[in-house]
């Protein structure tokens, strides 16, 4: 299985993502299009017209799927725009990207943070996987 993929499980309140990528950078590049599914649903979008940088670091690789989640979260928020588009570079504790999006969207659902319980990123048998539940 080389290709990025995500599944949803449905919590009271909450969303439990499971996420899997050829490469690391590639898992957490789904992170965000699994992000921007779950807020956005299947309905029309528009033209990604917001583009933006953003660092995050953390001390581990979990921590830092949580803290770019809560960035993504975060910019949604204060950009009125959903990120869609994602070019991520990984290093040592810190995460860069290139992001582009969309600019005032309709929101199917509101994502509050990243949470830490069953926070996982682990390498399996060649692949990436992680799994982080979400506060919606």
């Amino acid at each position: 299985m080389d290709q990025a993929g995500h599944a949803f499980a449905d919590h009271t309140s909450e969303v439990e993502l499971h996420l899997h990528a050829p490469s690391l950078a590639a898992l957490y590049a789904e992170a965000g299009h699994a992000l921007a599914e779950l807020m956005l649903g299947d309905g029309p979008r528009g033209a990604e017209t917001i583009r933006d940088e953003v660092r995050v670091t953390a001390p581990d690789r979990a921590a830092l799927l949580a803290a770019w989640i809560d960035e993504l979260v975060f910019r949604a928020e204060t950009r009125k725009a959903v990120f869609t588009r994602f070019v991520v570079t990984v290093g040592d504790g810190e995460l860069t990207a290139e992001i582009g999006g969309i600019a005032e969207p309709v929101i199917k659902t509101a994502v509050k943070a990243a949470t830490f319980h069953g926070l996982r990123v682990v390498e399996e048998e060649g692949r990436w996987v992680a799994t982080v539940v979400l506060d919606v």
